[in-house]
């Protein structure tokens, strides 16, 4: 709460912003009352994190509830109402995709080799993974919107080869026929996903 009211403080301050998102990496621990004070207290619309107990979150994923509506407090009521929801796709951290890390410290992710007169090429399957792993993730929540978060502690110091790999990842993924059938892969942000959602309910 002390590190929240912070940095809302300084973000008022100096740019005269209010975040309505909250992006909580590593909080170790979840309670009514904290939802409470980020919602009605804070004006949060969403929380997003990573971490909660791993038997919590094998019953979210096998039930596909991965994310919700948190009501908070029974005597605030719809105030105190807040879209939560996991992140890392649902695997109780905060990073890419397995095998999507592009960062310079990752040495587990193929990068996206669309060079056709190389012998390592490899666009096709790197399509057919990503496909398979929005299809995984999105059989543990709710409705047709999911979110990737790409990137953890540390990366980006080397954010070429993140975008670089990404730009290709998107453009060969809606390129093709039988991808696209299945996804629609673009750049969002937390705010952009949560609204997605809210419409997605509301129709």
């Amino acid at each position: 709460v002390d590190q929240t009211t912070l940095g809302h403080a300084f973000l008022r301050d100096e740019l005269g912003v209010a975040p309505t998102v909250g992006w909580q990496i590593d909080p170790f621990g979840h309670s009514s009352t904290q939802a409470s004070l980020l919602s009605w207290g804070a004006g949060f619309d969403a929380l997003f994190f990573g971490r909660i107990d791993y038997q919590d979150r094998e019953l979210r994923q096998k039930n596909a509830q991965c994310e919700g509506v948190w009501r908070a407090s029974p005597s605030l009521g719809d105030d105190a109402e807040v879209f939560w929801g996991l992140t890392g796709s649902y695997g109780g951290n905060y990073g890419a995709p397995d095998g999507f890390c592009f960062d310079s410290f990752c040495d587990t992710a193929e990068p996206v080799q669309d060079d056709t007169y190389l012998h390592d090429y490899n666009v096709d399957a790197r399509v057919a993974q990503f496909v398979e792993a929005a299809v995984s993730q999105a059989e543990m929540t709710q409705g047709n919107h999911i979110m990737f978060t790409m990137g953890s502690d540390f990366q980006y110091e080397a954010a070429s080869e993140w975008y670089s790999n990404l730009d290709k990842m998107i453009h060969y993924t809606n390129a093709d026929e039988a991808a696209a059938k299945v996804v629609n892969v673009f750049y969002s942000t937390p705010t952009q996903y949560m609204e997605a959602k809210n419409a997605e309910q509301a129709s």
